[in-house]
């Protein structure tokens, strides 16, 4: 999956060329095609580290094991195989604009919600202000952090998936956060307790999703982008959403 290559040359830039991390990265980015299949016992053996550091990277990631990384590779090969040749370039290039069309209107439509008003409003006002996400949607919290920081304001965003729950434990509600989950499954998927949205001074805590399964929780608000949908689409979508806030920031 696209987003999985993105996430392992994030890796190579910030880390050290020596560190474990960076070591596995490169290894799966320069051996991608040829990894299905391939063992935990076989990726230790080739990276020269032990199993463990290898199931750490993969749980850094926000995976659950290496039988999950497994998966998400030879899903998006299989993805790449099934989708290659069966079309011409001009018939690709249709049905890519075709769907762009009809993503745009889907994307002017919900705009319209008075909650995409009320989070608008709320950003810059917050003592402390976070921008989170999960896998491939932590590019887009960093995406959003960057637009919102060429207006002066100051949004947190980290990658690790440890760090972004520990912070959301211990917010207050000077806190507020703005969440990017495609499925809705974040806070299932950091196995956090939420409790946390449940206390007195709990943060304020938009989600930014294409799950349409209503928060039981007052100060947990989903703003939904349009019917459920995974990868590039999903992606452009949460894109035009960072840059349509971030603008609308810009001109208040």
């Amino acid at each position: 999956m696209y987003w999985l290559k993105i996430a392992l040359f994030s890796i190579l830039d910030r880390e050290e060329s020596d560190s474990n991390n960076y070591i596995i990265a490169k290894y799966l980015l320069e051996n991608y095609n040829d990894l299905p299949g391939v063992s935990l016992t076989e990726i230790s053996r080739q990276c020269n580290l032990s199993k463990a550091a290898v199931s750490r990277f993969c749980k850094e990631l926000g995976l659950m094991d290496y039988i999950d990384l497994q998966m998400l590779i030879r899903g998006g090969n299989q993805k790449a195989e099934k989708t290659g040749a069966s079309l011409s370039a001009e018939e690709q290039k249709l049905q890519f604009f075709d769907k762009m069309d009809t993503y745009v209107a889907e994307f002017k439509t919900a705009m319209n919600d008075p909650l995409v008003e009320e989070l608008i409003a709320d950003i810059g006002t917050y003592r402390q202000m976070y921008a989170f996400g999960h896998l491939q949607a932590s590019h887009i919290a960093y995406t959003l952090g960057n637009n919102l920081a060429m207006n002066g304001i100051f949004c947190f965003c980290t990658q690790s998936w440890t760090e972004q729950a520990d912070i959301l434990n211990k917010a207050r509600s000077d806190s507020l956060f703005i969440i990017f989950s495609v499925t809705g499954d974040y806070f299932k998927r950091l196995d956090l307790n939420m409790h946390f949205l449940e206390k007195p001074d709990a943060p304020k805590v938009y989600l930014i999703t294409f799950d349409e399964t209503p928060s039981p929780y007052q100060r947990l608000i989903k703003i939904r982008l349009g019917t459920e949908r995974k990868d590039l689409f999903a992606n452009i979508s949460m894109n035009l959403f960072v840059n349509y806030i971030a603008e609308r920031d810009r001109k208040r």
